[in-house]
Parts: structure tokens; C-alpha cells; sequence
């Protein structure tokens, strides 16, 4: 069956309404919207909290094309509890063997961003030896500064993996599940964005989700930049999880469910669609749906048409055809 003969349209926001969360934000991370600020009853922890909903640490950060040069705060290191007494020198190291587990693990093909194309702008030290980032007195957070020009990055995967090595004055601990994480840097691809999002569902009716019907998501979802060839879905209303409707159109969204497009930038084909969180027992996962052979993007009217199936253990197959029509750069 060809793909365009059914109707739909897309859905807005960023990676930090994902769970339905109420993960604490310090205004200084809002720019990226996802880094958080760990807390912790013990005074004495610090850690590196890159995201406030990924349990792998892992922040992808996507700049719009620009030659100009980008100074941002890339790296929080955080003192939990109270505010720090006095000057804290936190030494954070380059570990690209961190790039390559966390490839292993999920497939991703992230390379270990080249010093050419990046400079700490507010840290002593350099890529071999580590950078000393300062927690200053009255302070809980100190950040390690980064200075790119995104064009630099256009078609690339580039990564960092960072780790605390070291923590100055004696009496601190490294928080030991917040000592290391991977941050990952793009331009903005060819198919990021805000859209409108129609979708039709068909197969689990009897679940209470909506069959046969073609709804509108009522706001504007984000296609968020996951690298230079894959795009992340996320609404105000569910983060980063599948959206779904109930019959008439009330809105839901697929727990443990976060779908992945993967494009061809030669032919804008839609090549592959992966669920992006861990098996929590049901057995979720997301496939290209076979029956339809043209799911792409159409660079002509900014539209994403893709059909895909949701599997489950012990359920039938839940049919999604979703079209997403191009509102603007997010």
C-alpha cells in the first residue's frame, strides 16, 4: 500500500517533559533544557549531572548552522546539599574508552570530538592532563565552558566522554553514580524542528487505544537532533514517549516506549525506526512497518511520513502511521 494515501500530521517540546517528571532545573541549564542539578542529602557529594532523565548520563546538544563562535556552559559539576563553604576544584578527564562503551551498548556510532574543533574556555589544564573546574564559595555549581562553531560539526557524531577524576580540598566524594558521562554535540539535521502530528493506530482496540481513527495531536511536537542521521520525537504532554490516542482522540502516550527515526540523507528515506529505552519486561520494540515500502521525508513540503509497528509480549501488533508536517525550526 503506498503511505501518502493516509493522512496525519505532528507534535512539539524537548527532552524534559519525557516521563511526566518533576525532576528539579536551575535557570543556568535552561538553554539546553535537559541538564539537571543533582541533589543529595550528603554535603559532601559532587557529581556531574549531564541530564535529568537518562539514567546512561548521555546529553546530545544540537546548535543551529552557524559560523560564529558558540560559548556555552557545557559541563555541570554540582555540590549537593548546601552551598559550598569555600572554592572546590573539580578535575574532570577526557575518557574516550566511555565513547566506546556506550556505542557498544547502544548501537550509536559516536567519534571522540578532535581539540581542533572545540576549546575550554573557563578551566586550566588541557585534554591530556584534565580540566579544574571551580565550584565557587556560596555556590553549588561550576561549569566546564566550551567554545565551538557548530558548522564545525555538520555531518559529524562527535562526543566527549568526561569523568571526575579528582575533587581539591581533601574531604569530598565523587557521587558514584553521577561520576562520568558522555556529551554529545551536533548541528542541527536536515529534518529537526517543530511539526504538527496526524496519526492513525490500528490494533489495539481492545486495550482502549484508538483503531482505525486519524487524530491530531493537539500542540506542536519536536523532531529533536539524536545525530547526524536520526531524529528523537518529543511532546509537551509525554517527553519523549510514543504518542497514542484513546478512541475520540483523548491523548496518551507508550510507557518504556521512545521512538527513533533514522533517515538516508541521500534519498530522505526513513531507513529505521528503534525504541530508545531499555525493556522494562514487556518487550516493546519498534520496527519499519514492511507492508509499506515508502515512509521518507519529502523535502518539498517538509513532511515525514512513516508507518511502523509496536510489538509487545503476549499483544497483537500495534499498526502506527504517523505524518508530520514541518511548523518551524524548535
Amino acid at each position: 500500500m503506498k503511505y501518502n494515501s493516509l493522512k496525519y500530521t505532528l507534535v512539539f517540546l524537548s527532552l524534559i517533559s519525557i516521563t511526566l517528571w518533576g525532576c528539579l532545573k536551575d535557570e543556568s541549564f535552561d538553554d539546553h533544557e535537559i541538564q539537571s542539578v543533582a541533589g543529595s542529602g550528603n554535603q559532601n557529594v559532587v557529581s556531574m549531572a549531564l541530564t535529568a532523565t537518562n539514567t546512561t548520563n548521555h546529553l546530545q546538544i544540537a546548535f543551529d548552522k552557524s559560523d560564529a563562535d558558540t560559548t556555552f556552559d557545557a559541563i555541570p559539576v554540582t555540590l549537593a546539599g548546601q552551598p559550598a563553604t569555600e572554592d572546590i576544584q573539580v578535575k574532570l578527564v577526557i575518557n574516550p574508552a566511555l565513547l566506546g562503551d556506550y556505542n557498544a551498548e547502544n548501537g550509536t556510532l559516536h567519534e571522540e570530538a578532535p581539540t581542533s574543533v572545540y576549546s575550554v574556555t573557563n578551566a586550566t589544564g588541557d585534554s591530556a592532563t584534565g580540566y579544574i573546574v571551580t565550584i565557587p564559595k556560596g555556590s553549588n555549581t561550576g561549569y566546564l565552558q566550551l567554545k565551538i562553531k557548530p558548522n564545525d560539526f555538520l555531518g559529524k557524531d562527535y562526543a566527549l566522554g568526561v569523568q571526575i577524576s579528582s575533587i581539591s580540598p581533601a574531604g569530598y566524594l565523587i557521587a558514584s553514580n553521577l561520576s562520568a558521562g558522555i556529551l554529545a554535540l551536533s548541528t542541527k539535521n536536515l529534518w529537526d524542528g517543530k511539526y504538527t502530528l496526524v496519526q492513525k493506530q490500528v490494533g489495539w482496540a481492545a486495550y482502549g487505544i484508538a483503531d482505525g481513527e486519524t487524530n491530531t495531536w493537539p500542540s506542536d511536537v519536536s523532531i529533536i537532533t539524536a545525530s547526524a542521521v536520526a531524529d528523537d520525537i518529543n511532546t509537551p504532554e509525554g517527553g519523549n514517549l510514543q504518542p497514542a490516542f484513546t478512541p475520540g482522540g483523548g491523548v496518551t502516550v507508550f510507557g518504556a516506549t521512545a521512538p527513533r527515526f533514522t533517515f538516508d540523507p541521500v534519498t530522505n528515506a526513513v531507513v529505521s525506526v528503534e525504541n530508545t529505552i531499555p525493556d522494562d519486561g514487556r518487550g516493546r520494540t519498534l520496527q519499519l512497518n514492511p507492508a509499506v515500502t515508502d515512509s521518507r521525508y519529502d523535502p518539498a513540503t517538509k513532511t515525514i511520513y512513516v508507518a511502523y509497528i509496536m510489538k509487545q509480549n503476549g499483544r497483537p501488533d500495534q499498526y502506527i502511521y504517523d505524518t508530520l508536517t514541518y511548523v518551524g525550526p524548535r
